[in-house]
């Protein structure tokens, strides 16, 4: 069973807090950012795609928002992912490698309509 996670983003600017990746949601500035992975629970050597939706408040998408993935281990292992637009629109898609398993701390920057915000996030990669 997938978990939905909705978060207010602009809470999270201000407050230490963090979201199990998967199904998150969240708005601020006026646009609302869905996230998505596949498969729910990476695995280590496997890939896991990304997949976010962004949209103004009248659920209309929007084109031309920059979207990166970061994440690090407590190790300083770190992976980038640009997330760049897909064929519909206001979707952005990347691909992860995990190469190891554990917890990972991911950062999604989402940039937009001169607003940029960060959603703290946890991956925990199974083997």
């Amino acid at each position: 069973m997938r978990a939905t996670l909705t978060l207010l983003l602009a809470a999270l600017l201000t407050a230490p807090s963090w979201s199990v990746a998967g199904n998150v949601s969240g708005e601020v500035g006026g646009l609302r950012v869905d996230l998505a992975s596949l498969p729910e629970r990476p695995r280590a050597g496997g890939e896991t795609i990304y997949s976010v939706r962004v949209s103004d408040r009248a659920g209309a998408p929007v084109d031309g928002a920059k979207v990166t993935l970061r994440g690090r281990m407590p190790d300083g292992m770190t992976v980038v992912a640009p997330l760049r637009p897909a064929t519909e629109p206001g979707m952005y898609r990347g691909r992860v490698m995990f190469t190891m398993r554990g917890r990972w701390d991911l950062k999604l920057r989402v940039t937009a309509k001169g607003n940029a915000f960060d959603l703290p996030l946890t991956e925990l990669v199974g083997q």
